[in-house]
Order: C-alpha cells, then sequence, then structure tokens
C-alpha cells in the first residue's frame, strides 16, 4: 500500500516538474535568491539549476522584463554555494569551474573557492582509519592464528625499512605478496583471509533496500516525465510559451525586442499608419494566474491617463477578453544607464535638465495618484535631448486595495526605498527616495549602496546613511546636496514634495543660463 502511494504522489508531481520547465531562466532564478536568502539550499539549486537550463550564459546585463535589465545574472556561482552549504562539494566544485567558464565575477568565486579547499582538507582525513578497521574486524574469530593477525598492521611500516636503500622502488613491490606469505606456513590461515572479500558483499544489502524503495518510483516519475514531456512538445505550436506571434490585434509584429518574467516586448508596426510600437505581450503561462492578469490589465488602463512629454505613452491598452498586450510608444534611443556608463556623470547643466524632466514626469503621474514603483536609470530612455520615463509594468494605484501581495517585493534593489521592503502598497514618496537615488548616482558615478546580494543591498537602504556627496563633488552647490539628501531620508514623511523638487531644480536652472529649458 505504501508503494502505491508513493507511486502516485511520484506520478502526480511528474506534471509540476514538467510545467515548471516553461518558467522562464529569470523567473527561476528570482526563486534560486529567494530560497538561498531563506537558507533553503536544496530548493534554491534545483531553482538555479532550471535557470541554467534555460540561459547556462551568465552576463552583466539581461533583458527580464520589457526594457528592465538584470544587472549580474550568475547563476553557477550561485549554485555553487547552494551546493557548497547542502554538503555537496564535488558538486560545488564542479558549479564553480563553469561559473569561471562562463566569466561571473571573480570576487565571489575565490571566497566559495576557498571554502571549498577547506571542505576537501578536511573530508579525507577520516578515509585513512578505515583501512585498519578492516583487518581488526576478521580478528574476533576464535582460532589459534588469531596471533599471526596481530603482526599484519606492521606492513605499512615494512616499506620504511626498505625506504634507506636505493633498491627501495624493486622491494616495494613484495610488501603485497607479504599476506600471502603469512599463508604460506599454516592452511588454517586460508579462512581468516576470505572473510577480507565477504566484507563487500555485506556492503550492498542497503543500496539493494534502498532501492527496492526508491528504484520503483524513479522509473515511474522519469517514465511519466517522458511521457507527458512527449505530449507537450506534440502541441500545436500555437499553445507554446515562447511561440512568437506574427500579429496581434492590427500590429505586425516584426522582432523580438525583449523576454522577461512575465511578458515579452517586440517592437512592431500598425497595419495601417505604420506607427512603430513597443508590444507587450503576457506569456501565455501566466493566463491562469487572475492575480495577475488584473494587474496587466490595470498597466493597460493606468498607461492611458497618463499624457506627458517625459513620459513613454501608452497608445493601445489591448483587448478585454483574449490574450492580453498593450502597444506603447516606442522610443530607440539610449537608457540613462547606458549613458552614465559609456559617458561617465554630465555636466552640471546636463544633469538639471534630465533631473527637471524625470520630476515632471513624475510629478504628473503622482497627480493622477499612480506611483511607478520601479524608478530606475534603466527605466528611463533618451529621445533626442528629451528624457522619457517608461515602463510602468508594476504602478499602482496609491492606496489601492485591489491588489493583493501576491507578489511581496516589487522593483530594483539599488533604488528600492525602504518603506517598499515592509509594505506592499507606497505612495509617491517611495518614488522621490528612488529619484534621489538615480540624482546621487548622476552626479557621484556610483548609486550610494552597493553589495555582493540584493538582500545586502537592501538592508542598507534600511540602516546606512547616505555618503557624503559634497565630499565626493566638491563643485555641487550645498543646496543641491541638500535636496538630494532629503529625498533619501529614511522616513517617508521627511521627504519633500513633488512641487518643492521643481522648484528647488528650477531655481538651479535659472542660474545655469547655458540649461535649456526641459
Amino acid at each position: 500500500m505504501g508503494f502505491r502511494i508513493r507511486a502516485a504522489l511520484g506520478l502526480g508531481m511528474a506534471p509540476l516538474l514538467v510545467a515548471q520547465a516553461q518558467l522562464t531562466f529569470y523567473a527561476a532564478y528570482q526563486d534560486g535568491l529567494d530560497a538561498e536568502h531563506q537558507g533553503q539550499w536544496k530548493a534554491a539549486a534545483i531553482a538555479y539549476r532550471r535557470a541554467i537550463e534555460l540561459r547556462p550564459a551568465s552576463a552583466a546585463r539581461v533583458v527580464i522584463y520589457g526594457n528592465n535589465l538584470l544587472t549580474n545574472y550568475s547563476p553557477h556561482t550561485h549554485l555553487a554555494r547552494c551546493l557548497l552549504e547542502s554538503g555537496d562539494v564535488n558538486g560545488a566544485q564542479t558549479a564553480l569551474e563553469k561559473a569561471a567558464q562562463y566569466g561571473e565575477p571573480k570576487a565571489e568565486r575565490d571566497g566559495l573557492h576557498h571554502s571549498i579547499n577547506q571542505r576537501i582538507q578536511t573530508v579525507p582525513a577520516p578515509k585513512e582509519p578505515a583501512s585498519p578497521a578492516h583487518p581488526a574486524e576478521p580478528a574476533p574469530q576464535a582460532h589459534p592464528p588469531s596471533q599471526p593477525p596481530a603482526p599484519e598492521p606492521p606492513p605499512p611500516p615494512a616499506p620504511l625499512q626498505p625506504a634507506p636503500g636505493m633498491g627501495a622502488p624493486i622491494s616495494a613491490v613484495p610488501p603485497p605478496p607479504a599476506k600471502p606469505k603469512a599463508t604460506g606456513p599454516a592452511s588454517a590461515e586460508a579462512p581468516i583471509s576470505t572473510p577480507a572479500p565477504a566484507q563487500p558483499s555485506v556492503a550492498p544489502k542497503e543500496p539493494s533496500r534502498a532501492w527496492r524503495l526508491v528504484g520503483p518510483i524513479g522509473i515511474l516519475l522519469v517514465l511519466a516525465g517522458a511521457l507527458l514531456l512527449r505530449r507537450w512538445r506534440r502541441r500545436p505550436l500555437e499553445e507554446s510559451s515562447f511561440k512568437d506571434p506574427q500579429q496581434l490585434g492590427p500590429y505586425r509584429i516584426e522582432r523580438l525586442l525583449g523576454r522577461g518574467g512575465f511578458a515579452s516586448t517586440y517592437l512592431a508596426h500598425h497595419a495601417t499608419t505604420k506607427t512603430p510600437v513597443a508590444l507587450k505581450l503576457l506569456h501565455p503561462y501566466r493566463h491562469d494566474d487572475p492575480e495577475f492578469l488584473r494587474r496587466f490589465r490595470q498597466e493597460a488602463k493606468l498607461g492611458t491617463m497618463l499624457n506627458h512629454p517625459n513620459l513613454v505613452r501608452m497608445l493601445d491598452p489591448g483587448p478585454e477578453t483574449g490574450p492580453p498586450w498593450l502597444a506603447m510608444e516606442y522610443v530607440s534611443g539610449r537608457r540613462l544607464d547606458q549613458v552614465l556608463r559609456e559617458d561617465g556623470s554630465p555636466s552640471l547643466p546636463a544633469f538639471l535638465r534630465i533631473a527637471l524632466q524625470i520630476a515632471g514626469a513624475m510629478a504628473h503621474a503622482h497627480s493622477l495618484g499612480i506611483v511607478h514603483r520601479d524608478l530606475k536609470p534603466g527605466n528611463v530612455i533618451f529621445d533626442g535631448d528629451q528624457s522619457k520615463v517608461m515602463d510602468f509594468g508594476i504602478s499602482r494605484i496609491v492606496d489601492s486595495n485591489t491588489l493583493t501581495t501576491t507578489y511581496a517585493f516589487l522593483g530594483t534593489p539599488r533604488y528600492a526605498a525602504p518603506e517598499a521592503q515592509r509594505k506592499a502598497q507606497v505612495g509617491p514618496a517611495a518614488d522621490r527616495y528612488a529619484f534621489g537615488i538615480i540624482l546621487f548616482e548622476m552626479l557621484a558615478g556610483h548609486p550610494p549602496f552597493d553589495g555582493e546580494t540584493p538582500f545586502e543591498i537592501l538592508d542598507q537602504h534600511q540602516r546606512t546613511p547616505l555618503p557624503d556627496l559634497s565630499a565626493l563633488r566638491p563643485d555641487v552647490p550645498p543646496a543641491l546636496v541638500d535636496l538630494i539628501e532629503r529625498l533619501c531620508r529614511k522616513d517617508p514623511d521627511q521627504r519633500p514634495g513633488d512641487e518643492e523638487v521643481i522648484h528647488v531644480l528650477e531655481q538651479f536652472l535659472l542660474e545655469s543660463p547655458s540649461v535649456k529649458a526641459p
């Protein structure tokens, strides 16, 4: 009866395992990060392996959702750490070699390599006493020749005697025959030597017992998984989660721009007007998630309310029924994170121009009750001299109770407000905190808080004071430094409002006549 139950459970789990293979690498990678943070090493290792199957190559910048980027994708290093914590030293070493092969961050690999070496040095030590334990086991037999086995331990010192002589390499071979030499004088010793091979016959009993319990279940799981995978592969192509459509509504799709954990973004053109659009299509496997569907359609409805020169416009919210998609304004310029990386910190006049445009866009969205929740340089794109805030994929209505906390933390750790880590609903102050972090990064050349893991960065947002910007950039006016420091206060009630932010920036704009008005 117990076997039938186990087999049924195994067959029941097989479809789930096959279904999980449809997840994108980012969804699996995020599952691994969450499990690793909670110390669930085996669960994290499973998630990282799934991510590696979908995307084995690591990268510093990976498109994950629309125009969002994953700045550091290093699954092999994370897998090595989880395997090491689980006690699989060999697996950790193999994963670490893969991490080096794909060029994942060396600092993290060096720390793990040191830990693995320490484990390797301690593991082989207990193996040495295992050899003398075997000759000691036949000793309990009550036979007159029980005394001869006592001298058998001396064979280890035997190679020490020929060692001083130069003929040691030749005489080093005779020590193994020393055992048959003991059998020569007395035939009674022959049965004593036979129990030694008898010991291996006892060892297989344990694996055979485990095989009787686990073997059939494993076979059933493999067969069931192979059958389901074969049936899944035979489904029509249009049912595939990653089948790129040729047309959605009036839009003809030209090429894929990016694929993330929840949706794919395509470059498309309107069949009649030929207007280029960024078309975002929700993955089919998310269609059975009513909470996420509601959030996706909420995005489309909110997007139609936004109309500002510094916001990427929502052109078409998509259909009310059927596969959910939406069409946004297509902007082909560089993003702010690319500009900072390639060109470095902007001049003070350029900084003020960009800052005013972002502040104006946020003020407009906040006036309609919309909070971005993921404001960052990667979500600011340039259309000529105009900067535009884009990707409201995780925006929410202020004080809305229609959306639950199914997705616990939404945002990017380097720009996450402290309150966004503690509660699901946040107000415009969370966007202003992220805006302050962006302003700091634009002037200092790097974000104020960084770390090896996202959790370390989030903790710094909670506890660590903002670094002294005036020491990093003595040329920045004190009033501007003060504005950034107040935007980055831990308490959201102590941050300045949108009107004050725009007013202070406009005052600097008047003092810098070389800056073009946004």
